[in-house]
């Protein structure tokens, strides 16, 4: 394994190891999806863009943070939707996909740095944190939330920094 590798796990610096937990949800999300695959690391901004350009095409938006969703569909097939909060999905456009996000308790987990390293602080929740934790992994085996990431109020699309945060859905055990 060569040094670049061995970063994967580790998390920045600046990244705060412990989560915080929140009993949160549920939440209704509004926007556009796409298949992860090999592809995913310039898909996902491109699905931002695409959902950036249509905002006003949301009907009944709540909230001013966005969301960014991983979906489990089954086996090894996952994808990914940028979205946002509504109060419901009545006159949603067909463009977008509806997702209801589960009320249940998470492991919140502070990302700090570029957007462009988010995946180490999930690798860091999935590989480092949850197996040494108490909790387990609350996901469904089909058709479920993964995880999300929630981008604040203080998220600075431009920079690609401030106010990320990865939601892990966890159950005692």
């Amino acid at each position: 394994m060569n040094d670049s590798n061995n970063t994967l796990l580790e998390p920045n610096a600046n990244a705060v190891l412990q989560p915080r937990f929140e009993s949160s949800g549920p939440l209704l999300i509004a926007g556009l999806r796409e298949p992860l695959d090999e592809h995913a690391q310039h898909k996902i901004p491109q699905l931002w863009q695409r959902l950036v350009a249509c905002w006003d095409e949301i009907p009944q938006r709540v909230g001013s943070a966005d969301y960014g969703l991983c979906i489990h569909l089954q086996g090894y097939e996952y994808y990914y939707m940028a979205g946002c909060a509504v109060w419901d999905f009545a006159e949603l456009p067909e463009t977008f996909s509806p997702f209801i996000i589960p009320s249940q308790t998470y492991a919140v987990f502070t990302h700090a740095g570029h957007i462009n390293n988010i995946r180490v602080t999930i690798d860091y929740a999935f590989d480092q944190w949850l197996p040494n934790s108490n909790y387990r992994h609350a996901s469904a085996p089909e058709n479920a939330l993964h995880f999300f990431e929630r981008y604040g109020k203080k998220f600075d699309p431009q920079i690609g920094e401030g106010d990320i945060e990865i939601w892990l859905p966890v159950v005692s055990g």
